[in-house]
């Protein structure tokens, strides 16, 4: 009873058939473009913080001397200034975090998608190989990059 069990487990994986798995792959990929994509912006917008502030204050300041306001405005500028910066740092720590459990998901459907691939019996050897060894390099990457917060792969 407990092998029938075990054996079910797996054949649960080549239920998928080509058309399936090949859009889980798709779904997995455009999701983690997506949530890759999101991580991207949002860092950007935490590295360029202290520029945004710097062009922000010169701005306040060039008012000020103009007399476009008055020096309480000036300061109330300047502190509300001070204040998005720190928000667009922050940012950075809940979009990051939001965007490594949705790549980690995508690669999750991208695993499945490449594991029905190796399972299915009905697709040549060398394919089924070949999807076996891709499934164990997402399978990698999820662990690093879950296991490991300061590991990142990028691409430049």
């Amino acid at each position: 009873m407990r092998l029938e069990e075990e054996n079910s487990f797996f054949d649960r994986f080549s239920l998928l058939d080509k058309k399936k798995a090949t859009k889980y792959i798709v779904y997995g990929l455009i999701g983690a473009i997506l949530f890759g994509l999101m991580m991207m912006i949002s860092r950007s917008i935490a590295q360029n913080a202290w520029t945004w502030q710097n062009l922000a204050n010169q701005q306040n300041s060039t008012d000020f001397w103009n007399g476009v306001y008055g020096y309480t405005d000036y300061v109330k500028r300047q502190q509300e200034i001070i204040e998005i910066r720190y928000w667009m740092e922050w940012q950075d720590v809940i979009f990051m975090n939001i965007a490594r459990v949705g790549v980690n998901i995508a690669l999750f459907f991208i695993l499945i998608g490449f594991l029905s691939f190796a399972l299915n019996e009905q697709i040549d050897e060398k394919t089924r190989r070949i999807s076996l060894v891709i499934s164990a390099l997402v399978l990698f990457v999820m662990m690093f990059t879950t296991f490991f917060a300061s590991i990142s792969i990028s691409v430049s």
